[in-house]
């Protein structure tokens, strides 16, 4: 197991969280939406419902993503954080207040959650290069060492939620 799955299960663990919180509470991403003028988001039930779609999609590649691996599903978690990326600059450059992506405990989009989506579209992009096992392939290939690299890997993805929240 090397670093790189590491980073990318991070990466794949914060998108389940943000998908999970779309589908319970879509109405921050539905208004980020329709203040951006979203193509199909310039109702409130409309954009609700794009957010609940986004979020499921989210929470789905993420699960995939972990419970299967692969090149192909990396490089679709390299897309969906690339374009996380470019909806954050967009809300940054109209002054939003909220970035949506993790419903009402979502904070304003900053500068670092930026950097934070960018950076999680480079590793994805490099496990789609490289290739990264399934987190139950790797743990079955050195059960100690990666149960220490997972405790690490839980342990970022929670400082991540954190600083991409309202605390942040």
């Amino acid at each position: 197991m090397t670093v790189l799955a590491g980073a990318f299960w991070v990466t794949c663990l914060v998108l389940l969280a943000a998908g999970a919180t779309k589908l319970l509470d879509p109405a921050a991403l539905a208004g980020v939406l329709r203040k951006l003028q979203f193509p199909l988001a310039g109702q409130e039930r409309s954009s609700a419902l794009i957010a609940r779609v986004l979020g499921l999609i989210e929470l789905l590649l993420g699960f995939v993503a972990l419970v299967v691996g692969g090149r192909v599903v990396a490089a679709a978690v390299a897309v969906a954080y690339a374009g996380f990326a470019a909806l954050l600059w967009a809300a940054r450059r109209a002054s939003l207040d909220s970035c949506g992506c993790f419903g009402s405990r979502s904070g304003p989009p900053s500068r670092l959650h930026l950097l934070l989506n960018a950076g999680s579209a480079c590793v994805a992009g490099a496990a789609a290069v490289f290739g990264v096992p399934a987190v139950s392939d790797a743990m079955l290939a050195t059960p100690l060492g990666n149960a220490t690299l997972l405790l690490c890997v839980l342990a970022t993805t929670v400082g991540i939620l954190f600083l991409e929240t309202e605390h942040g």
